[in-house]
């Protein structure tokens, strides 16, 4: 509001200030430079408020807390729980299946580990490999996307027939026999994830660029000489960008869920803290002592739905007729 009040009381210049205001607002093809330049900055502002007020939705408002408290765990795990990681994931407890106490609020695991104190560590665990599956995924996806949907012809096809192998097959089946073949270090486990993410996001930059390569700043920059690399990284996909950062927060929450379905399975970096691990020793007391299990899956349920409510919200602010 103090924006837009300060531009409407900037002082336009005197000299036939009425006059022109009745040409500006009678005229229909008439045309003033210093009124138009208020016009368009009032017109930006405006534009600017309609996406944040899209933005300030309940379900919007929820996926943000929720991220947030994962984060806060994830950034302050240290101080939220005496144990450190050495104590949580290398030396055996003393009291293994314990049931919850004032020593460990939500019971202990088959080794004795605080399931609080690992909990909260494996908010870290899950934002890191999130975080780094995803920019591996999006950084190719891109380059790869934008570079096929410019060229076309022969390159664009075959680019796509591979990739249409590769989604042919389920993901995590494929996850799978890599670790197999690579081990199951995290590094291993994140960069297969990451690489198998490109074809998606390589086909979603691609279906925009083609959109977006058809319109005029884009032959005018071809006809004033500019070099194919500048057209393709600055004029065309930063107008071809907004799909992908939409579906980004709802690809972080799959990545995660996907990260601890290998760990459920068995297939985990043992020097690590995650919750699938948690959930996987807890199934054989999943009757008795059901809270070793029950805990770390729930905050693997808060993790996914809070980026995916976050990726719902910002897809709606970006393509409001989407929700509709």
């Amino acid at each position: 509001m103090k924006e837009t009040q300060k531009i409407i009381n900037t002082e336009i210049e005197p000299k036939g200030k009425f006059k022109r205001l009745l040409k500006f607002y009678l005229l229909p093809f008439w045309r003033d430079e210093e009124f138009l330049a208020k016009e368009y900055e009032l017109g930006k502002i405006k534009s600017k408020r309609k996406l944040f007020s899209r933005l300030y939705t309940p379900l919007t408002i929820i996926g943000v807390l929720l991220l947030l408290f994962i984060a806060i765990c994830a950034v302050y795990a240290s101080w939220l729980t005496p144990y450190s990681i050495y104590d949580l994931n290398a030396r055996p407890g003393t009291d293994p299946f314990a049931f919850p106490s004032a020593e460990h609020p939500l019971g202990t695991t088959v080794l004795g580990w605080d399931i609080y104190g690992r909990l909260i560590y494996g908010c870290r665990t899950a934002l890191t490999a999130g975080l780094q599956a995803i920019t591996i995924s999006v950084i190719g996806g891109i380059i790869i996307g934008v570079i096929s949907a410019y060229f076309g012809g022969k390159i664009d096809s075959i680019i796509m027939r591979i990739f249409d192998i590769l989604i042919a097959f389920p993901t995590l089946i494929l996850v799978l026999v890599f670790v197999n073949l690579y081990g199951s270090d995290l590094s291993n486990i994140l960069t297969v994830y990451g690489v198998l993410g490109i074809p998606s996001y390589a086909r979603l930059v691609r279906s925009s660029v083609l959109q977006v390569k058809e319109n005029l700043y884009v032959n005018a920059a071809k006809t004033s000489g500019s070099d194919n690399f500048r057209i393709m990284f600055s004029h065309i996909l930063p107008n071809a960008i907004s799909p992908l950062i939409a579906s980004v927060f709802s690809a972080i929450g799959f990545t995660i869920l996907g990260i601890s379905a290998l760990a459920f399975l068995g297939f985990s970096d043992s020097s690590i803290i995650d919750w699938g691990t948690d959930i996987n020793v807890g199934r054989t007391r999943l009757f008795t002592k059901p809270w070793i299990s029950l805990w770390p899956g729930i905050f693997v349920g808060i993790t996914v739905l809070g980026f995916m409510l976050v990726g719902d919200g910002i897809r709606d602010a970006f393509d409001p007729k989407s929700k509709k």
